[in-house]
């Protein structure tokens, strides 16, 4: 399989870092519109190719086919890049998130891909990681949390436009979600910096979200992207007699979880909860 990656920025060498540990790869492709940026990715890979073949081209000099296409690129001018893509003939092509930088230019971009018959991906990869997976398993078998759920998460700036998706994307898998509802939001007036320079940056905020299963309500979420903490933070899974804390940064997962066998009623709080069970999960890279 060859695979051709547009895009020589950060997010492009993690890309490429992550195929260069994959099985059945014959060749990667790096492509930039920026020539100093490719001899910097140049550098780096060169200390992870271990005898795999990586090319370098500029964007408008790349004529070979390729298995897969991954545009790791910044989201401006999303179609042009898109069509470059399409014009290797890919059998799948994967996109980096944003895909705009607005809604109408997803919208855009969403019906231009429509009808090109090359199944494309947007790269939400975190409910793919083995302790999301078994979290997801825990909320839907644990007896403790039957029924509805809060799930909350609080931050700092980590950034609604460049993070906000990744979250939405794994609580509409935890909660097996198929639509929601805003409740409240707001969007705070700071910006946060890009140190990609003054022509970047983001936006913190909060939001309360219902999801819903058709119509039945599976529970709430409460998110925080503070523009004014530099704190990673965590999720804190409450169910009806269970609580569950996760902190990606420190690689823990608490449970503090009520007797399955107690008899005692749902005004009696904290009654019956047995000792907190830590365990040490790894939030994957990329």
């Amino acid at each position: 399989m060859n695979v051709l990656i547009i895009g020589a920025g950060r997010m492009g060498l993690r890309h490429a870092s992550g195929v260069l540990k994959a099985k059945g790869i014959t060749s990667i492709t790096v492509s930039d519109i920026n020539k100093n940026s490719l001899e910097l990715a140049k550098k780096q890979l060169e200390k992870e190719a271990e005898g795999k073949i990586i090319s370098y081209y500029l964007n408008g000099n790349i004529k070979e086919q390729f298995d897969v296409v991954i545009i790791a690129a910044t989201a401006s001018n999303r179609i042009k890049t898109c069509e470059l893509a399409l014009s290797c003939s890919p059998k799948y092509v994967m996109i980096e998130k944003p895909l705009g930088q607005s809604f109408e230019e997803v919208l855009d971009l969403a019906d231009f891909m429509a009808d090109k018959n090359v199944p494309t991906f947007v790269n939400l990869n975190m409910r793919m990681y083995p302790f999301i997976k078994q979290l997801k398993n825990d909320l839907d078998n644990l007896p403790q949390f039957k029924g509805g759920k809060t799930i909350c998460f609080n931050g700092g700036t980590l950034g609604i436009g460049a993070n906000g998706i990744h979250y939405l994307d794994l609580l509409f898998f935890l909660y097996g979600a198929s639509n929601a509802e805003l409740v409240s939001a707001e969007i705070e007036t700071n910006l946060i910096p890009s140190g990609r320079g003054p022509s970047y940056g983001d936006f913190g905020g909060w939001c309360c979200i219902k999801f819903f299963n058709r119509d039945k309500l599976l529970g709430k979420s409460i998110i925080s992207l503070s523009s004014e903490s530099t704190v990673f933070g965590g999720w804190d899974i409450i169910g009806a007699h269970g609580r569950i804390r996760i902190n990606e940064s420190e690689g823990e997962r608490i449970d503090v979880l009520r007797n399955p066998d107690s008899q005692m009623p749902i005004n009696r709080y904290a009654a019956d909860y047995l000792a907190p069970v830590v365990t040490k999960i790894e939030s994957p890279f990329l």
